[in-house]
C-alpha cells in the first residue's frame, strides 16, 4: 500500500511558479533549480530557489522571509561575470532592506506580494 505525502506549499513555491508562468507565456525557456546548480555558491545561498532563463541570460532568485539578502552580493558579481543578469525577488515588506544590503551590486530587485491567491509583482528596481 502506498501513502501519498503532500508537502506544504510555501510562498516561494507560489512565486517561483508565477515566474515560470511569465516565461512560459512569452514562450521562453526557463528552468527551476537551486542556485548551487547554476553557479558554485556559498552554502548559505546554495539552496535558494532559482529560475534560469537561458534565452535572456537571466537568473531570478526567490527569497523567503529568512533568506539572507546580503549573501547574494557575491552571487550578483559572479553571475554578472558570466554575462548573465540576476533579479532578486523579495517580499514587498523586505524590499527596503534588500535595497540597502545589495546597494551597488549588478542586479535588480523585484518586490512581490500575494493578492488573494494571486502573486503580484512590483517593477524592477536597481539597488
Amino acid at each position: 500500500m502506498a501513502v501519498a505525502v503532500q508537502e506544504p506549499t510555501t510562498s516561494v513555491d507560489f512565486v517561483a511558479a508565477a515566474v515560470l508562468d511569465v516565461y512560459r507565456s512569452h514562450v521562453e525557456d526557463a528552468t527551476q533549480m537551486s542556485l548551487a546548480e547554476f553557479i558554485d555558491s556559498p552554502r548559505s545561498v546554495g539552496a535558494i530557489r532559482a529560475i534560469v532563463a537561458s534565452d535572456t541570460h537571466t537568473v531570478e532568485v526567490v527569497l523567503d522571509d529568512d533568506s539572507p539578502v546580503h549573501s547574494l552580493c557575491n552571487v550578483a558579481w559572479t553571475v554578472a561575470e558570466r554575462g548573465w543578469h540576476l533579479n532578486v525577488l523579495v517580499g514587498l515588506d523586505r524590499l527596503g532592506d534588500a535595497h540597502t544590503e545589495l546597494r551597488s551590486t549588478p542586479c535588480t530587485l523585484q518586490g512581490w506580494w500575494l493578492d488573494d491567491d494571486t502573486v503580484r509583482f512590483a517593477r524592477h528596481e536597481r539597488p
